[in-house]
């Protein structure tokens, strides 16, 4: 039985859901012996298990998969179960439903991160109360990586979560993209319009400058969010071949480093670091003069 090929019958269904659900249960059972490959494997590839179990079998039987693979899960590590299985499970369904309706892959990505961000936020204080500690993975990683006592940790915890569900996200597009494509499945990866990019870009950007002012912690990872438009955007400027916009794009980011070398000691940190957002917007501004006031070619 293939791998990556759509399923036909009943027992072909029930057979790859349950090597699927055994495959789960095998990253789980890594992570709870505290094997290292373990704990990455359940990060970076729980995603995409669900996520081809929710394209190449029938909606109607992954219900199935989703209770058997919790259930197996949760009798070796409930907390894994409920912080890794179900997140993957949701984000999983969501990415092979778009994907079927031929949706972009740049939006399912970031719809994908952000069901995986809000998972990890709600998950955090239930599996502190069910393990007894006040300490998350979040914070082991934090701590791991020396920054323990740095001043501004909850910027840092919030980034971390956010780059870690893209990764997952962005892992399980690509190796799954990679394979559909090989057999011959068309995915829908042409941009109709990019006012939807660019207002999406400008969106972010809003949203964190409110943020660093109502709450601080959070305004960063929407300067991230504007970085993901902005490398997508980043990309079309270059492939244009406009040595008009090249020269647009550099003298924006010019003025975008002095303005933000100028303006960084004037602000409190860390909001100085806030001051980012000037480069997503000369990318933006960038793509708007090239894709609705240069008249194509």
């Amino acid at each position: 039985m293939s791998l990556f090929k759509k399923k036909t019958t009943l027992v072909h269904h029930i057979t790859y859901m349950g090597i699927m659900a055994c495959i789960n249960v095998l990253f789980v059972i890594l992570e709870t012996y505290e094997i290292a490959i373990g704990a990455f494997l359940l990060i970076l590839l729980l995603p995409f298990i669900s996520t081809i179990v929710s394209y190449y079998c029938l909606k109607r039987y992954y219900i199935i998969y989703a209770f058997a693979t919790f259930g197996l899960c949760a009798i070796f590590n409930v907390s894994s179960a409920i912080f890794y299985i179900i997140p993957a499970l949701t984000s999983g369904f969501v990415v092979g439903a778009l994907l079927e309706r031929k949706v972009n892959p740049f939006w399912i990505i970031l719809l994908c991160t952000f069901i995986e961000v809000g998972f990890t936020y709600a998950f955090i204080p239930l599996i502190k109360l069910i393990s007894g500690s006040e300490t998350s993975y979040i914070d082991a990683l934090i701590e791991f990586i020396g920054l323990g006592s740095f001043t501004y940790r909850d910027e840092v915890s919030n980034l971390i979560i956010f780059f870690i569900a893209l990764i997952q996200c962005s892992l399980a597009q690509f190796v799954l993209l990679n394979e559909i494509h090989k057999l011959g499945i068309e995915i829908n990866t042409g941009v109709a319009s990019f006012a939807p990019y660019i207002s999406g870009l400008l969106a972010s950007l809003i949203i964190a400058l409110v943020l660093a002012i109502v709450y601080q912690p959070l305004a960063f990872v929407f300067v991230a969010v504007s970085l993901y438009f902005a490398t997508f955007l980043l990309a079309d400027i270059i492939m244009s071949q406009k040595l008009a916009i090249y020269l647009i794009l550099g003298g924006l980011f010019i003025v975008s480093f002095f303005a933000f070398a100028i303006l960084y000691t004037k602000i409190d940190k860390p909001l100085g670091m806030i001051l980012v957002i000037f480069f997503p917007l000369s990318v933006a501004i960038t793509s708007f003069i090239n894709n609705y006031l240069i008249k194509k070619k």
